[in-house]
């Protein structure tokens, strides 16, 4: 029978389900303990590659197989924690701790400075975006990394990531269930200085820079002795212990002709911070039928609701972190009648521009129900033998809306004295139809394996934003957008449509499964481009030997399996391109002096030229690598090594004024990732009641900015520090998003040293320098005072390599899983530090750090911390130097998981199938250099971290029973 014909069972397969691009395989399924218990992976085993499945043995391409040991007793928020540290090449980068959050997931670098975001695909949907599925509900995972993904055309230069979530199985009605209960707390909190220490410190920092004449009364301790009076510890009032509960109900069952799953999950989590949570229901159906012998249909749907509450942690002013860190110690939470506290007004000015932390986090308001919906019939008709047709349908609906209600703020401080209640609907749409004919043919040792299709996708966004101001009350029934006294309201409206047209092909080749060949093509054509550019091609060309098919390796008894392979191909990325680059929006200007009689008129104009030639981005993929295993399939290993060139990269360039438009879209650029990949499994064989199973993922990676857009340099202003440092560029020969500032060589220890600090001609380098500042380097070769030709690449965000092991064992009814995962080499710049530790240099007198306690004295020179200076006179930092940027390497224990199956003669006396319980603990320690709250701060502000919402250490009790 065809590996293609629906159902199949796979006996060797040991209950793991397949659906790959519109293909499914239906396996048998082995009971629980057998599912969990550590397998023998044979080499013929049926993996993923695009539009179809193939033998391990007959894959040329570059494909990942994500573990997911234990996925079930874990609770996650999404697909991307799944993916972290299981699959080789995949780097996970978490943006921070916040329940809300999405991780940001590459395959094999970042791709050029558009982007590049994975394709997932999930049971034949391709998906826009990140899916919002329940882990849960997947039963595998793979990953094409290379050429290979081309079959996916102007979408695949990121990756792909193919999905398949569970599925029926024939037999009696199952039904599982699996509950969660948890708690979550900070692994890690940053001490500011107590209030005595607050006043001592500044005041020393006034002293030295000879301004005591000006000590504010906050900071003079005789005439106001109540500031040296510790009442609240501000960061352990805005970080509290939460809770995690999650529930999850799957049904599954069938006959020879019809086979569903169901299943339903819900997860509620509170953030580790005040007034932040998240929560989702999530509902999936996958059945399928076998209505006669050359005919199967089948659907698969899922609805998702998520909504949540979310602190902004990325401000360098009002960031609930820094904002924690930086208020007075001496003014309490509360005052006596119950209302938020603010500054105490006889000193108020002393302090300067400040918001009670524990009010903001409260005061935080802003609902954002989104709901997710996916329904896709398919078809298979067997039209002979060999040879079948898929129909596969999909219609998918996103329905966003945010409601977001800002109170005022009148204590002492920093007050705003006017509300705002703003609501936005945003909902995207998706229609995606793909027609697939297979088929399959031997001729003697040669054989062939044949798709041909086309697919249509359409798209549709819209969504509006209306927003009012001064709300006399500010109770919730009254915060309606009618109930607004300000007359002055702001509205926008917006609806963008686009589609994609392909066709696409292959022919898989071998010789008695020795010589292997592919060859894949697709033609993409895109509304988003001009007319004359719609279609591009798209291709790859992969090849493999199996070399311990070879009669010279036939007595070689400890090599199981052997195999080279390597690919090449060219793949799409549709990432930079926007429908402002062809069809520019119109913008409206009420106040334009024009006409006969001229006179104010409204008018619409572009700002953005329209460029009719623009193409959307390309990768070209090289991959070279093998697949080994020995010791009768124990042990394996993959490595592969890999070049990705991403050129043709869309920016939007400024123009000059004479040309009457602003800015304009243009293919520019060339981006080089490239690196090395390994992954390595060993399962032991059976010895009694225990056996175990060892795993290791490490992916090393190189960027390179090859050629930028008629410039050799891009900086970053949308990262920086309060306006002041700007550390990130783009530059030509150098990785993406690298840090330039200056080096530094410690604390000019004497005068005299700072007399001998002289460049090539005799000239003082820092001539306003004074004993205790930070001594600056000139760059070599360069002259005269310090400046910003001197900055030189201080490292970037981007890790030099990830990694991820994992542990299972089982022994008797218990069952161990451990998973350590860390990243190497990335570099964090530490903008906290120009707030916590620069007394009065951002202009207001905020509360630091306790480790400005260690600021350099003529008694203590063994430190990095500056002389307590006020007002920051020498720039120590107003400066971007290494002095903020960290090491971010770190290695987690991710999860560890203990747990125990009751023994199967006692399931009888209760009535269940099965029945484990089980502890997880997650982030349950952290070894990292980073001196921030958590070293995982993420790309979005691409490593500048300014009190990032930290990750959480999760203690989690479950429950797993099957009826």
């Amino acid at each position: 029978m065809s590996l293609l014909k629906m159902p199949v069972s796979i006996s060797y397969f040991t209950g793991r389900a397949l659906l790959l691009g519109a293909i499914s395989i239906s396996p048998i399924v082995l009971s629980q303990q057998k599912q969990d218990s550590v397998k023998e992976k044979s080499i013929d085993e049926v993996v993923v590659v695009g539009y179809g499945t193939q033998k391990k043995s007959k894959v040329s391409g570059a494909v990942s197989e994500a573990s997911l040991d234990k996925l079930g007793s874990r609770s996650l928020s999404g697909v991307g924690e799944v993916l972290q540290g299981k699959a080789p090449g995949v780097t996970v980068v978490n943006e921070g701790g916040d329940p809300n959050g999405t991780p940001r997931v590459n395959i094999r670098g970042l791709g050029g400075i558009n982007g590049e975001s994975p394709l997932y695909v999930i049971d034949g949907v391709v998906f826009n975006g990140t899916p919002s599925i329940n882990p849960n509900d997947i039963q595998d995972i793979s990953v094409l990394k290379d050429a290979s993904a081309a079959i996916y055309g102007a979408r695949s230069s990121g990756g792909v990531i193919l999905i398949t979530t569970k599925r029926g199985k024939k037999g009696t009605l199952t039904v599982d269930f699996d509950v969660k209960y948890g708690i979550n707390q900070a692994w890690r909190l940053k001490k500011s200085l107590n209030a005595a220490e607050f006043q001592d410190v500044m005041h020393a920092a006034f002293e030295n820079a000879g301004k005591l004449s000006s000590l504010p009364l906050a900071f003079n301790s005789e005439k106001y002795p109540d500031g040296r009076v510790t009442r609240t510890d501000w960061m352990n009032e805005i970080f509290r212990t939460g809770t995690l509960q999650e529930y999850n109900v799957n049904l599954s069952g069938g006959s020879e002709k019809s086979k569903f799953f169901v299943g339903m999950n819900h997860r509620n989590v509170e953030g580790i911070l005040l007034n932040t949570q998240a929560k989702r229901y999530n509902f999936r159906v996958n059945s399928e039928h076998k209505v006669k012998d050359w005919l199967t249909i089948g659907e698969n749907m899922y609805y998702n609701y998520s909504d949540g509450n979310t602190a902004d942690t990325q401000s360098g002013y009002t960031g609930a972190l820094i904002a924690a860190m930086y208020y007075p110690p001496n003014v309490p939470v509360y005052t006596p009648t119950g209302a938020y506290s603010g500054l105490p007004i006889s000193v108020a000015g002393g302090y300067g521009d400040m918001i009670n932390p524990v009010a903001y986090l409260n005061r935080i308001s802003i609902r954002n129900p989104t709901h997710e919906i996916l329904i896709n019939p398919y078809a298979e008709i067997t039209l002979a033998k060999d040879l079948k047709f898929r129909s596969n349908f999909s219609q998918s609906f996103k329905l966003g809306n945010v409601k977001n209600f800002t109170y005022r703020v009148l204590e002492v401080g920093k007050i705003f004295d006017t509300n705002s209640l703003e609501y936005q609907s945003n909902n995207y749409s998706t229609a995606l139809a793909e027609q697939l004919l297979t088929y399959k043919i031997s001729l003697g040792k040669h054989n062939f394996d044949f798709l041909a299709g086309f697919t249509f996708q359409k798209n549709i966004e819209e969504g509006f934003m209306a927003k009012t101001y001064d709300f006399r009350s500010e109770a919730e029934v009254f915060q309606h957008l009618q109930n607004a006294a300000d007359t002055n309201r702001e509205a926008t409206s917006y609806r963008t449509k686009n589609t994609l047209t392909s066709y696409l092909a292959r022919v898989n080749y071998d010789y008695a499964g020795k010589y292997i060949l592919s060859v894949l093509g697709r033609r993409d054509g895109s509304s988003l481009v001009a007319k004359h550019n719609k279609f591009a091609n798209y291709y790859a060309v992969s090849g493999a030997w199996v070399v311990s098919k070879e009669n010279f390796l036939n007595e070689v008894s400890w090599l199981s399996n052997l195999k080279l392979r390597g690919s090449y191909g060219i793949l799409g990325n549709l990432g930079g391109i926007t429908p402002q680059s062809v069809n520019p929006l119109m913008i409206r200007e009420n106040n334009i002096i024009f006409g006969q009689d001229p006179s104010q008129n409204i008018a619409y104009y572009a700002t953005i030229m329209p460029n009719f030639d623009i193409k959307w981005g390309e990768s070209n993929q090289k991959d070279f690598g093998v697949d080994a295993s020995f010791l009768e399939n124990s042990l394996s290993l993959q490595f592969d090594y890999f070049v990705k060139k991403s050129n043709r990269q869309v920016f939007n360039v400024s123009l000059p004024s004479t040309s009457t438009y602003l800015s304009q879209y243009i293919n520019a650029g060339l981006f080089e990732d490239k690196g090395y990949e390994v992954g390595i499994n060993y399962n032991s064989k059976s010895k009694g009641d225990f056996t175990y199973s060892v795993g290791a993922t490490f992916s090393q990676l190189k960027n390179t900015v090859k050629q930028l857009a008629d410039v050799n340099e891009i900086f970053i202003n949308t990262n920086g520090v309060r306006g002041v440092l700007k550390p990130t560029r783009i530059r030509t020969g150098e990785s993406l998003y690298s840090y330039y500032g200056y080096k530094t060589a410690g604390i000019f220890q004497s005068q005299e040293e700072i007399n001998n600090y002289k460049d090539a001609n005799g000239n003082l380098i820092q001539p306003n320098a004074k004993p205790g500042d930070i001594k600056f380097l000139k760059k070599d070769g360069n002259v005269g005072i310090l400046n910003n030709n001197d900055m030189v690449n201080l490292g970037n965000p981007y890790p030099k390599f990830s990694y991820g092991l994992s542990y299972n064992m089982t022994w008797k009814n218990f069952d161990l899983n451990i998973f350590l995962q860390g990243v190497y080499g990335n570099k964090i710049f530490n903008g906290m530090k120009f707030v916590s530790l620069n007394p009065g240099g951002t202009g207001q007198n905020y509360n630091m750090d306790r480790d400005i306690l260690n600021a350099w004295t003529p008694q203590n020179t063994n430190t990095d911390i500056p002389m307590l200076m006020h007002g920051d006179p020498s720039g120590n930092y107003s400066k971007v130097s290494d002095f903020y940027v960290e090491d971010g390497s770190y290695l987690r224990l991710k999860n560890l998981t203990i747990g125990y199956s009751l023994p199967k003669d006692l399931y009888k006396k209760i009535n269940v199938n099965r029945l484990r319980i089980y502890v997880t603990t997650n982030n349950l320690f952290t070894i990292t250099k980073y001196t921030g709250f958590d070293p995982e701060v993420g790309m979005d502000s691409y490593g500048v971290d300014t009190g990032r919402y930290p990750q959480a250490r999760s203690f989690i009790f479950g429950i797993e029973a099957g009826l």
